[in-house]
């Protein structure tokens, strides 16, 4: 899969709301934690759409979120989310959801040219059920909701090395990979940092070498309300 156009800085906004409704306005809302990120948790809401909220919680707390900050009220082993297949490595499915992403692991893999059927390719829309355990999500259910009418979408992730023409990203303990551009390149300071950067969605960017990359750290970046990206 070809990943391209990087932006640091202030997102632009993506056209894809018709997937999922804003959240951004939401003085209160519940939900289940899926992720950490450097003192932020990422949030799936009843619905499906991930938010970030600034908070302290364990993977699979149920949380009520206010402008007073976030309550734990109770344990789930399991969670919905809503969003657009980036890549797969291995059986480790990488998932943006409102420009965040996730690691959902032993998730269906593609299936063999003798069968009738294979897993959704990088740009369809997916509504995952994940089981939680250990701090992961492990896939339970997957079902395909149609494709992403652009080329690309808008993702925050944290930068977890900078290489020669490459960049990785950490998501959740697994890197993510992604050629630059040619001519482009950034400097190690970047390294750590949240960065907004769009990735194209062209080819089907599947990576079978398996998923061995945990290697630690976590996600960070602000919630967007609105279309994912």
């Amino acid at each position: 899969m070809k990943l391209k156009g990087f932006l640091l800085g202030a997102a632009v906004a993506a056209s894809l709301t018709a997937f999922w409704p804003a959240a951004g306005g939401a003085a209160t809302f519940r939900g289940v934690v899926v992720a950490q990120q450097h003192g932020s948790l990422l949030v799936a809401m009843p619905g499906g759409l991930v938010r970030a909220v600034t908070g302290h919680a364990t993977v699979g707390s149920r949380i009520v979120a206010t402008t007073r900050g976030v309550s734990v009220v109770g344990r789930a082993t399991t969670a919905v989310v809503h969003g657009i297949v980036v890549r797969r490595i291995g059986t480790t499915l990488i998932l943006s959801s409102n420009r965040h992403l996730l690691a959902v692991h032993h998730a269906r893999v593609l299936a063999s040219a003798a069968t009738t059927s294979a897993a959704p390719a990088p740009g369809a829309v997916v509504s995952t059920t994940v089981g939680i355990a250990n701090g992961e999500l492990n896939e339970v259910d997957e079902d395909e909701l149609g494709e992403v009418n652009a080329n690309s979408i808008q993702v925050q992730a944290v930068v977890a090395a900078v290489g020669t023409g490459t960049i990785a990203l950490t998501v959740q303990g697994q890197l993510l990979v992604v050629p630059l551009p040619a001519g482009l390149t950034f400097p190690a300071s970047v390294v750590g940092q949240t960065v907004t950067i769009s990735l194209s969605l062209a080819g089907n960017g599947d990576d079978q070498r398996g998923d061995d990359g945990h290697q630690g750290g976590h996600d960070g970046g602000g919630d967007h309300g609105g279309g994912d990206g």
